[in-house]
Order: C-alpha cells, then sequence, then structure tokens
C-alpha cells in the first residue's frame, strides 16, 4: 500500500515543498515585547501539583518572572487567567506530519495537486500547534521544508525536531519501492521514495554511514532506522530482525560523531536486543517485548518510545490489520511492565495516512489512564517527553527548556479552563478547554474573554 502511494505522491513533493515555503507574509506572527498572565494556578508537572494563583512574566520567547516580580512594562500584554491553570505546552514525540496530512486514495489520486498537498501539510501543522502541541519530533519523511518554513514564521505549527529520510536496509520497513523499481545498488536509480526524501534504502557499512550522514547534513536532530518488520510495509513480516550488528553500529557512530543518538523502529526482543548491543539510545513501539528485555533497557539507560495504537479503522488492508492484532494486544502488556522496571518512558501517537484521525491526538492521551495516574501522564506528555528531545544535544534545533513552567524555560505555554489533575479529560477537547495556546512568547490562540 505504502508502495502504490509514492507511485504518485513523490510526483508532486517538489512543488509541495516549495508552497510551504511560499506562505505570504501576512501569516507571520510576532511576539509582542512583553506578555504577563494575571492570576492563573501554575502546573508544577515534576511534582504534580497546582499552585495558587499567581502571575507570569513571558519576555520574547522566555519565561522572564512568576509571582511578585512578574511586573508589567509599558505596553505589555495583559491576559486575565481568572484562576485557569498554565501548564507547558504538549509535547508528542512521534509524529509523521508529512505522510499524515491525506488519504492513501487521495495521494495517489489523479485530482492530487501540489497544492492541495502541500496546503494540507500546512494545515496538520497548525492544527496540531492549536491543539496545544507546541513542539514534536518527526520520526521519518520529507520534513525540513516545513520546518524551515514554521521556524521563519512563514506558517503555524510546532517546533519540530526532525529525523529527515528514515534508514532501510533493502526489503525493510522504510523500502517504499512499487513492484517495477529495481534495486538503486544493481542498477544505479534511486526509487522515487529515496529522491524525494522519505527513505534511504541502504545496505552495508558505506551505505549506512552515507544515509546517516546525509540526513545529519539536512539537519536531522536525531537519526531513525528500521531495524524490524512493521505493519504498514509490504515487504517485511513482523518477526523479521533487520540490519546487521556492524551495519546498526555505523548509524551509531556516524550520530555519535555528531553528539546526538539513534531511535529504531523495532517491536521484537531480538531486534531489540540487538539495537541495544550497537549502542541505539531509543527504541520505538515495542509493544512485543518480553519482561527480560524490558529489564535490559532500563538497566542500560534506553528509552522507549511507545504508543498505544488504536484498533483498526476502514481504511487498513486486511494484510495490516493481521499483522496489527499482536502489536495491538501488546500495548496493554508494554506499559506497565516498562512502568514496573523504570524504564525512561516517552510518549506519541504514530499516525499516518489518516488525517481524520489526527483530531484525535489529545484524547489519545487519555488512553494512558490504564497505567498511569493524570500526574504522571502530565508529566510525560511534556517534561518527559522534552527530556527525549534534548537527547539531541547540540543538534536540538533550539535552544532552551521545554516541558516546565519556570523562569527562564521557553514560553511554550497552554491556559487551560480548569485543573487537568482533578479532570484529565479537559486535555481531550482543546477547542473548547485550551484559552491560551503560546509557542515561543508568540499567542496563536487566544480565546481567554
Amino acid at each position: 500500500m505504502i508502495a502504490r502511494f509514492w507511485t504518485k505522491a513523490c510526483l508532486i513533493a517538489p512543488c509541495a515543498a516549495l508552497l510551504i515555503l511560499t506562505v505570504p507574509a501576512s501569516a507571520q506572527q510576532s511576539a509582542p515585547p512583553e506578555t504577563v498572565f494575571r492570576n492563573v494556578r501554575v502546573l508544577n508537572v515534576l511534582k504534580g501539583e497546582l499552585g495558587p494563583a499567581t502571575d507570569v512574566a513571558v519576555t520574547g520567547n522566555k519565561i522572564a518572572a512568576i509571582g511578585s516580580s512578574a511586573k508589567a512594562a509599558a505596553g505589555a500584554k495583559i491576559i486575565d487567567g481568572k484562576g485557569q491553570t498554565l501548564m507547558p505546552g504538549l509535547i508528542d514525540v512521534h509524529v509523521h506530519i508529512g505522510f499524515g496530512s491525506l488519504l492513501l486514495t487521495q495521494l495517489y489520486s489523479p485530482d492530487t495537486t501540489p497544492e492541495k498537498l502541500g496546503s494540507a501539510m500546512t494545515r496538520s501543522a497548525g492544527q496540531m500547534l492549536l491543539r496545544g502541541f507546541t513542539a514534536v519530533r518527526d520520526m521519518g519523511g520529507p520534513i525540513f521544508p516545513l520546518k524551515r518554513a514554521i521556524d521563519a514564521g512563514k506558517t503555524p505549527g510546532p517546533r519540530i525536531w526532525p529525523s529527515g529520510a528514515v534508514i532501510s536496509q533493502t526489503s525493510g520497513h522504510g523500502d517504499f519501492r512499487t513492484p517495477s523499481e529495481r534495486s538503486r545498488r544493481f542498477f544505479g536509480k534511486p526509487s522515487r521514495a529515496e529522491e524525494y526524501g522519505a527513505t534511504f534504502i541502504a545496505d552495508g557499512r558505506d551505505d549506512v554511514l552515507t544515509a546517516t550522514r546525509e540526513n545529519l547534513r539536512m539537519g536531522a536532530s536525531q537519526i531513525k532506522l528500521m531495524a524490524g518488520g512493521g505493519t504498514s510495509s509490504a515487504y517485511d513480516p513482523i518477526d523479521v530482525t533487520q540490519y546487521t550488528l556492524d551495519e546498526m553500529k555505523a548509524a551509531v557512530e556516524a550520530a555519535d560523531d555528531w553528539n546526538t543518538y539513534v531511535a529504531v523502529h523495532a517491536y521484537t526482543p531480538r531486534a531489540v536486543r540487538r539495537a541495544i548491543e550497537a549502542g541505539v539510545k531509543c527504541i520505538e513501539h515495542g509493544q512485543l517485548l518480553d519482561e527480560p528485555t524490558i529489564e535490559l533497557m532500563a538497566q542500560r539507560g534506553v528509552w522507549l518510545s511507545a504508543q498505544n495504537l488504536i484498533p483498526d479503522s476502514p481504511n487498513m488492508t486486511e494484510e495490516r490489520r493481521k499483522k496489527r492484532a499482536d502489536i495491538i494486544a501488546g500495548n496493554a502488556r508494554l506499559w506497565p511492565m516498562a512502568k514496573k522496571h523504570g524504564v525512561k518512558l516517552a510518549w506519541g501517537t504514530d499516525l499516518l495516512f489518516e488525517p481524520e484521525l489526527n483530531a484525535q491526538q489529545n484524547s489519545l492521551i487519555l488512553a494512558l489512564r490504564q497505567w498511569f495516574t493524570p500526574a504522571e501522564i502530565l508529566k510525560m506528555v511534556t517534561y518527559d517527553n522534552a527530556q527525549l528531545l534534548a537527547l539531541s544535544g547540540p543538534r536540538a534545533p533550539y535552544e532552551g527548556k521545554l516541558g516546565i513552567v519556570a523562569e527562564g524555560a521557553l514560553a511554550d505555554l497552554i491556559l487551560v479552563n480548569g485543573d487537568p489533575l482533578s479532570n484529565l479529560d479537559l486535555i481531550a477537547d482543546p477547542t473548547k478547554n485550551f484559552s491560551i495556546v503560546m509557542k515561543d512568547g508568540v499567542i496563536y490562540k487566544n480565546a481567554a474573554h
């Protein structure tokens, strides 16, 4: 199915990228010299506590003062918080903005124009920000043009930690070739997916080194490697292990030389253990892991970036449904097991090719209540996720602290109409319950009256 997507989508990707980069200057937003929130209750996600009514001053893109020192200078924008909760912006550490904007049928339809795709991608990013997601980690795809446009203020969207093209072996989870596309190694022509920045098909140490360095050259903040089978790829069963130890080590060594890390797509104990041996610092998914492997992750300090994947949708093929069955069942085992053993946990959504599901991004957080308290959940989707973003070190695209409301931290903030500690459901309806969404000191939504 993904292979068929590339037949059409890759033909329109270049123009779409140009469209994203040429959003009119009127779409740009700038922060006032200072914004002061009056009468707000600050959510301390580290302690799981809601503080008393106070004032918070934002100067430029940072929180300048909290409490009595939060004085309003001349020209400052004053927001009456009316006792609402001021909390850090939400963070999703596993998104694919480029691939979540249109249905597969739309992407390979003759009626899909570059303008439609570009508009859909831009719209998706803007909607994500209005849902309160002020930072995301994009785990594969041609994301760099959109990120540049957002960072330049040409279109609204979250901060993006980009992986760039996924790196996959031949017949791996990132081999998106159509049946008619032959191997670049033997026939000399890259696949369309490779040409347009979605994937690198890289076999052998030298190819993996080059693919990793190409992504780093483009500005990747971390590297995404496919270490095992996937549910949405045509050629690889779930149980297969991908990349030899030496190949995986090549990616880790190249990333380490750039002071960043490798994250791998993997479900099975065998794939994850090989990745850990290679020096990988983050496992994406992991729904088929056993307890000894989880214990090993905890001992080695390896992150688990997990998702509580949604059930099958009507748009999924029968083949994908079959491949997903054990993965879906593994959700209920993975989260409590990882919590029990103290694994470094992060949360993401991993929504692909079904844009109608994007609106569920917030409500997917609520599924974590099966295993975590509201305080633990709020900490995970803010502070803990921010710590995973910080793993990029000097390759992180933004300077400053995220995931916390504190003096000196970046001003990525949400004003919530209510107390999410006592009513986590508030997070699931951002249209109704988020009065203010601020990113980098700029207010993108203001429903406070």
